[in-house]
């Protein structure tokens, strides 16, 4: 008996903590990124887009993940730091990247190679691009243009766990 009642407590306590989880989420309408080897081959070869405001999550010289915004948008967020993109810095974030080991957080399907992607919001226009070992981006819409880009992760079971 003490322990229906202590598993019944359990599986309501649960279920209000995931109610409350997905209530957060879905608060405002979210965007997201679409993989597209048209982005990555930009990034790759060093293009700065002009109508773009660009920011970069983690250290600024070991960054895990670059987006480009539309100017159009204002980016609320105290985890992505807007920069001054340079052709320069472009092309030390791509070399460094493409000599990360790739058990430093990648996705197990970019195979240890950061990717591009379309930044697109809820009705599917691209806003942006990303550039990432992290195969997982979410962008609340609040309105008036302004969005806050989560910190970029991996699909959950896409994490590259591999030991030797």
């Amino acid at each position: 008996m003490v322990r229906t009642c202590v598993f019944m407590v359990l599986l309501s306590a649960s279920a209000l903590l995931a109610l409350g989880c997905a209530s957060t989420t879905a608060r405002y309408p979210l965007g997201k990124i679409r993989e597209s080897f048209e982005v990555t081959k930009q990034y790759r070869a060093y293009e700065i887009n002009p109508g773009y405001n660009y920011f970069y999550a983690g250290v600024q010289l070991q960054p895990d993940a670059i987006m480009g915004i539309d100017k159009r948008y204002r980016i609320v967020s105290t985890f992505w730091h807007q920069v001054e993109l340079t052709r320069d810095q472009l092309e030390y974030w791509v070399v460094w990247g493409d000599r990360q080991n790739t058990l430093e957080g990648f996705s197990r399907r970019y195979m240890g190679r950061y990717m591009g992607s379309y930044i697109v919001d809820p009705s599917g226009t691209v806003i942006g691009d990303w550039y990432s070992k992290k195969d997982w981006g979410i962008f609340e819409f609040r309105g008036d243009n302004v969005v806050v880009p989560h910190p970029p992760r991996n699909l959950p079971g896409s994490e590259y766990y591999e030991r030797f």
